[in-house]
């Protein structure tokens, strides 16, 4: 006989019914509830599910689906099997179902008979893959619906005789599971998108400071200078930028211990206007170091339009 399941105090309000469910099914509550949202795929997650429900509930299939956010568009399928996922695949394309339809209506399951549907195609695909009976059960996270569970038995007795109030416990947990792992990726991808954006803008930011210091221009005009030298060498603001930073740092050189505090370190030197063009030339002792971005014959120059 097994030991006891633990149960933590205070319990979650499907935890104390666990006690009443079928063997095999508490446990993969419990499975699930400690899903770690920045470890676990998804999509595996599901998977695993849906190959475990179908074994412990005696369905025929079970398949699995995650809705967009955004659009309420399938953005994840998986089943336990191909004909399940197939059928599944059907069903969501040709639209709102009886199950379908009550789910996105507040319902938290709803039982459809595929063959007698009137969507075009659906009652014979399903009795064709020996999938005829099928119920939708709805998976919330934070009272938003995230996606649902698609159940199929050969009988409607089998989906209607308690399982579905057997697995609500699942249902909640899954759902909240699938909240947060979009959470975490939502989350994930937006801090992606700032550190790259970041990594974009500093050197820009540095490179008009610099050029704004050394012309007596505004940081519009400096701006203004990188983008045409961008222009002129068929290339990005962002590599102009990042290239005259690495320029500068080559030519002074970072201050070490053994950098005499009174001595003065060599720096990059750019001349005042000469005949309308800013030209970048670093000093004789630094020039034939770091040479500027679009140098290859010669020292590159960057027009300039003061502002006014």
């Amino acid at each position: 006989m097994s030991a006891p399941l633990p149960f933590a105090s205070p319990d979650p309000w499907w935890r104390p019914g666990l006690r009443e469910l079928r063997p095999g099914l508490a446990d993969l509550v419990l499975e699930v509830a400690g899903t770690s949202v920045t470890e676990h795929d998804a999509e595996a997650l599901l998977r695993h599910v849906c190959a475990r429900l179908t074994e412990l509930c005696g369905l025929t299939g079970c398949a699995a689906v995650l809705f967009d956010g955004s659009t309420g568009a399938v953005r994840t399928l998986v089943a336990s099997h191909p004909e399940a996922e197939q059928l599944t695949r059907l069903v969501q394309q040709l639209g709102l179902g009886i199950g379908s339809a009550a789910i996105r209506a507040g319902r938290d399951w709803a039982i459809e008979d595929l063959t007698q549907s009137v969507r075009a195609g659906l009652a014979e695909a399903a009795q064709r893959v020996g999938l005829p009976a099928t119920a939708v059960v709805a998976l919330r996270g934070a009272d938003e619906l995230v996606g649902c569970l698609q159940l199929y038995s050969r009988a409607l007795d089998t989906l209607a005789g308690g399982l579905l109030t057997e697995l609500a416990p699942l249902a909640d947990v899954l759902g909240t599971v699938l909240g947060n792992v979009e959470s975490y990726r939502h989350s994930a991808s937006l801090v992606a998108s700032l550190t790259t954006a970041l990594d974009r803008q500093g050197p820009i930011e540095q490179a008009k400071g610099m050029l704004a210091e050394r012309h007596q221009v505004d940081l519009d005009t400096a701006y203004r200078m990188l983008r045409e030298q961008a222009h002129r060498q068929a290339t990005t603001v962002v590599a102009v930028a990042a290239e005259l930073v690495n320029q500068s740092w080559r030519a002074t050189g970072p201050m070490t211990e053994h950098t005499p505090v009174g001595e003065p370190r060599p720096r990059l030197e750019v001349p005042e206007q000469n005949g309308g063009e800013l030209t970048a030339e670093l000093s004789p002792s630094a020039a034939t170091e770091a040479p500027l971005p679009e140098q290859r014959g010669g020292p590159a120059e960057v027009e300039s339009h003061p502002a006014t």
